[in-house]
């Protein structure tokens, strides 16, 4: 017997306080309040992409050990 649906459990996460207050450390930009939404976007988009470098730094060093 072969196994046709596979059940797929999604959990909604809260977001990591401690990951928060090290982005909001490492960006230049401390008013977020006066931003535009253009702006909040591509804020949006730098911090994404921060993410996205850091994740990749910490995959490539656990690989080589």
């Amino acid at each position: 017997m072969k196994l046709i649906k596979q059940k797929i459990n999604e959990k909604n996460l809260p977001p990591n306080p401690d990951i928060i207050k090290l982005i909001f450390a490492k960006t230049e930009v401390q008013d977020y309040e006066n931003l535009s939404d253009e702006e909040l976007l591509k804020e949006r988009e730098r911090l994404l992409k921060i993410l996205q470098e850091e994740e990749d730094d910490s995959g490539k060093n656990k690989a080589q050990n």
